[in-house]
């Protein structure tokens, strides 16, 4: 049995994560899935209130999904973990600090109304969550847990500690979407697995599949 702590992105809260959880237990782990929404109300200072907050005891793995995938270095040495899983997440920096990413950037300003960027359960439309998301009870309690990021949240750097548990690291590919991702990951000499064929939400609707391809 391992120690597992599950880290939602920040767009999202944690009952994206709370199938993959729930697989995990029924195969014998202990997980925990801290709720981090509260981290990132206002955006100066955000990595470092996230990683206090993530950090709720000693894990042996932390795995982050998709936009959590940058602060998983600095979560992992809170958490005292020996191994972390970026699954279909964003990759850090080698070092020193992971810049903003100027796509989603891009993508968010269009969104951003009063100061805050619009909450993501939102964002395709008002049906595009049903075929994301196909489990109704799931899906109620994402959009339960939608929430409005700051406006300049984007614009805060993250920083990478300068050791962490890089020997443990693997990375697991669902959607095409993160092809660079996992290359990245490959030229690291990270272990990856996962073809990419599947979708970026199968962590939620397919969590047993995920669950295989952490090792």
């Amino acid at each position: 049995m391992a120690r597992w702590l599950l880290v939602h992105p920040p767009l999202l809260g944690p009952a994206i994560l709370q199938p993959l959880a729930a697989e995990l237990r029924r195969r014998g782990h202990s997980v925990q899935v801290p709720d981090l929404r509260a981290a990132v109300a206002t955006a100066p200072g955000w990595p470092e209130r996230w990683t206090a907050a993530a950090a709720t005891g000693p894990a042996d793995v932390v795995l982050g999904f998709s936009g959590a995938g940058v602060t998983l270095p600095a979560v992992a040495v809170a958490g005292a973990a020996r191994r972390v899983v970026w699954v279909d997440a964003l990759m850090p920096a080698r070092s020193g600090v992971t810049a903003p990413d100027e796509e989603i950037r891009s993508l968010v300003t269009p969104l951003i109304r009063g100061g805050r960027i619009a909450d993501w359960t939102t964002w395709w439309g008002p049906d595009a969550l049903d075929e994301l998301i196909p489990d109704a009870r799931l899906r109620a309690a994402v959009r339960a847990e939608g929430h409005e990021l700051p406006a300049d949240f984007y614009d805060v750097p993250v920083p990478v500690p300068t050791a962490w548990p890089e020997g443990g690291a693997r990375y697991v590919q669902l959607s095409l979407a993160y092809d660079g991702a996992a290359e990245e990951a490959r030229s690291r000499g990270w272990p990856v697995t996962g073809t990419g064929t599947g979708a970026h939400l199968d962590v939620a609707s397919d969590p047993g599949r995920v669950a295989d391809l952490l090792g």
